[in-house]
């Protein structure tokens, strides 16, 4: 099985502090968390996860289309000695953690993996990544939702408020609930201070 360490060694340097191995070692622990209490394959669990975003790097630098597909694809060879059915497992946990690709996670681990990837983006650590992501890419601190330019504000409003919905298991549902109320507390109070009001 795949270490952390041995992992570690195929991510290239971010960009960005919100798509880095850091992130990766967030949503290892969160899947560690939520599959124990669902009873997943472990193994597929924690290779999946350790391999998920091993393309992201190449997709922002415009070397891939899709960093899931691709990492997927990279994910067999890397694992091509291991038997097929683990490595096939693994490829489809990977391939189905975005939100933007057509490819619903069908097993256990699938499911978890999008869901750890995913509560990684809300409540506190998500809201520093979306400012970290927002500073990255030269946006402005905050506008309002409606304005027509991404600010971490709009990434809230579009993406992350929605989050909590989209998730598949029990655990990643509790979870996300009070990851989810602290990023609506966290904007409400932004908006109010912006404008003058707190």
């Amino acid at each position: 099985m795949l270490t952390v360490d041995q992992a570690r060694t195929l991510y290239e340097a971010a960009g960005d502090s919100s798509h880095d191995f850091d992130h990766v070692l967030r949503v290892y622990h969160l899947a560690e968390h939520i599959g124990k209490a669902e009873a997943a394959d472990m193994a597929v669990l924690r290779t999946a996860t350790l391999l998920h975003d091993i393309a992201r790097a190449d997709q922002d630098a415009g070397r891939v289309v899709e960093h899931a597909i691709e990492g997927a694809q990279r994910a067999r060879q890397i694992l091509d000695k291991q038997p097929p059915e683990f490595v096939e497992a693994v490829a489809h946990a990977i391939q189905a953690h975005r939100f933007r690709v057509d490819c619903q996670p069908q097993t256990l681990e699938a499911k978890i993996l999008y869901d750890a990837d995913k509560l990684d983006a809300i409540g506190a650590v998500g809201i520093a990544r979306a400012f970290a992501y927002s500073a990255h890419r030269g946006q402005r601190l905050w506008a309002a939702p409606s304005a027509n330019e991404h600010t971490a504000t709009k990434e809230f409003a579009v993406k992350l408020s929605k989050v909590k919905g989209t998730l598949f298991t029990k655990t990643a549902h509790a979870i996300a609930e009070e990851r989810h109320a602290f990023m609506v507390e966290f904007f409400e109070r932004m908006a109010a201070e912006v404008a003058g009001e707190k």
